[in-house]
């Protein structure tokens, strides 16, 4: 660890650095817990997987015959997973709605493990603070069964991954939309 007091007045500026990290992370951090989605999707269904992070209309790349990604600059925090749901039993589609959660919850223990119990340089540092909180809240805003904020794609704002596990599990009405 580094020297820094991050609770004095000389911290502010790195304090101030490691939520421009933040930030800068969010996209990444939104793939990486859409790409949790996607890949248990990929194994378990045979239609078409398709990843967006930020607004629909972004580069699209084809990775295989049926698994696209969609990357925006624009809105980073927002991302979506679509697969077919046909023929899908209620314990794929939960292992499917658990991936995302699954890899983001692996990302914050592996940077926790780096941060806290690991030495590193002060840029290192700042990095791990940044990526660690990044995908903490990523993590805390997908589990909470909750509506998000609005987008243009979902206008009452999509559910989070809580929501629709939650949904699935104690509701007999069915939850729509991706995630």
């Amino acid at each position: 660890m580094s020297s820094i007091d991050y609770f004095s007045l000389s911290g502010i500026p790195y304090i101030m650095i490691a939520w421009l990290g933040i930030w800068l992370i969010r996209p990444l951090a939104t793939f990486f817990h859409e790409l949790g989605h996607s890949l248990v999707a990929c194994f378990l269904t045979s239609g078409e997987v398709s990843l967006r992070v930020g607004r629909p209309g972004g580069k699209l790349f084809r990775l295989s015959k049926n698994f696209t990604i969609e990357l925006s600059p624009r809105n980073g925090q927002e991302g979506l997973t679509t697969f077919s749901v046909k023929g899908l039993g209620k314990y794929k589609t939960f292992l499917i709605l658990v991936g995302g959660p699954f890899s983001t919850l692996f990302i914050v223990l592996h940077s926790g493990y780096l941060l806290f119990y690991q030495s590193h340089g002060l840029w290192v540092e700042l990095f791990l603070i940044s990526w660690f909180c990044c995908h903490s809240l990523t993590f805390l805003r997908s589990v909470i069964p909750m509506r998000l904020k609005p987008t243009e794609s979902f206008p009452k704002g999509p559910p989070s991954d809580g929501l629709q596990i939650y949904t699935q599990c104690f509701s007999k009405k069915k939850e729509s939309g991706g995630n």
